[in-house]
């Protein structure tokens, strides 16, 4: 449970950090790094599939071959979801929704700070 917990906070900490980076230059009408938005977005797709490798040792009927961290990086844009629906049920499709939500902070803040003009 502790690598799950540090996944999480790692991918929530690094998510507010970013949007905050990316907010901040919106409102001083700088353009962003692309390569510092790229590399954010590696490191997102990492921790999230790094927290599905860690979380699924607690779900006995999850079958885990040999490789499959690594099925799970390849193939994480199809498998997170269908991952979250089997082991968490309803619960699971908010968890997905607040990823979404982390992977998109920084354009919500930019919305934000251009509604506020």
């Amino acid at each position: 449970m502790r690598k799950q917990s540090l996944y999480l906070g790692a991918l929530f900490s690094l998510s507010v950090v970013a949007a905050i980076y990316q907010a901040i230059l919106y409102w001083h009408g700088v353009a962003e790094s692309e390569n510092l938005l790229a590399t954010w977005q590696f490191i997102f797709i990492v921790l999230i599939v790094l927290w599905v490798d860690a979380d699924s040792k607690n779900f006995p009927n999850i079958y885990r071959p040999f490789e499959y961290g690594q099925l799970v990086f390849f193939f994480w844009l199809p498998y997170l979801p269908f991952y979250l629906w089997r082991t968490r049920r309803a619960f699971g499709l908010l968890l997905l929704l607040g990823f979404v939500l982390l992977f998109f902070l920084g354009y919500f803040a930019q919305l934000v700070i251009y509604l506020a003009r």
